[in-house]
């Protein structure tokens, strides 16, 4: 059994481990037994199957409910609450540093002074949350490489939610939003011509949200609402068009190989490349190559 790191005892069955640093997501089962201590981050955990009784304690009061698949809970660092599922249960749980979720709720407006106070909230539903949690632990459960700025793309939005769902007392006002942007529509063009000149460069390697942010001059909390704004496309989505159009270039007009070009444009190896082609074009690259070297004899003849 591997263990999980979010909640020792626990059977973990995938997890994306250190990979992002402020945050770890974990797909686990969990069986009947008393909770020890308090978490030391906060916990969101999202239930993902059968339908599941909890018992837990919130302010010397034992409580009871019933959760069915999506429902929710968010247990924060520090906080004694005794949870103890009746049933086997599947589970999806996303750990947030604490230090990190404050430094988001500064810089977003939500928690301008003093320190980030996050309740406890033990059973509701909240659809957007959820799907986003789930679809973070699919992109370090499906084959290849994760991609780094999609999966920080999906955990900054998971946290404006929780931040949201604190500030307007539970449940109150989910968007995907921190508060108002002091900074206009997007980004002004000098810094959005500097931060794609610095895409452009860096295509090869891993970039990370934390970079982009700093290039582009703002938090890394308000960086894709900005992005977006002004390019009609998310990072992750920018720096993925990126490399697959220069990746189909090199293949069109070099004789590098694939493997070359794959690991030459930020994709970790050929096979990477062929999924990402695919999906992207319907045609893999021996295809794409063979039909440009095909239109090119046309072309000479």
């Amino acid at each position: 059994m591997v263990g999980s790191r979010i909640k020792p005892g626990l059977e973990c069955l995938t997890s994306s481990a250190q990979d992002m640093g402020h945050a770890v997501v974990e797909r686990t089962v969990e069986r009947p037994a008393d909770a020890l201590g308090a978490p030391d981050t906060h916990v969101l955990v999202v239930h993902t199957g059968a339908s599941a009784t909890l018992s837990w304690h919130t302010d010397g009061t034992a409580h009871r409910a019933r959760f069915h698949m999506g429902e929710a809970l968010v247990n924060p660092a520090g906080h004694v609450s005794r949870p103890r599922w009746h049933d086997e249960v599947g589970l999806l749980l996303l750990s947030l540093d604490p230090q990190w979720l404050d430094a988001q709720a500064q810089e977003s407006g939500t928690r301008p002074h003093g320190t980030l106070e996050l309740a406890p909230d033990f059973h509701f539903t909240d659809p957007l949350l959820t799907l986003l949690v789930q679809r973070l632990a699919a992109e370090y459960e499906a084959p290849g490489p994760v991609n780094s700025l999609y999966a920080e793309s999906l955990v900054q939005a998971a946290a404006a939610i929780l931040l949201r769902r604190n500030t307007a007392g539970h449940g109150r006002g989910i968007g995907l939003g921190l508060g108002p942007d002091p900074r206009g529509s997007g980004l002004p063009a000098r810094r959005m011509a500097e931060l794609r000149d610095y895409i452009h460069v860096h295509l090869g390697r891993r970039i990370t949200l934390d970079e982009l942010s700093a290039v582009a001059g703002v938090s890394s909390a308000h960086l894709n609402r900005l992005f977006r704004a002004s390019l009609g496309e998310s990072p992750h989505q920018y720096v993925l068009r990126q490399r697959v159009e220069r990746a189909q270039n090199a293949l069109l007009h070099s004789d590098d190989s694939i493997a070359d070009i794959a690991v030459a444009h930020g994709f970790a190896d050929q096979s990477h490349l062929t999924r990402v082609l695919r999906r992207a074009t319907g045609l893999t690259p021996g295809v794409l190559r063979e039909d440009g070297a095909e239109q090119r004899g046309q072309s000479a003849g």
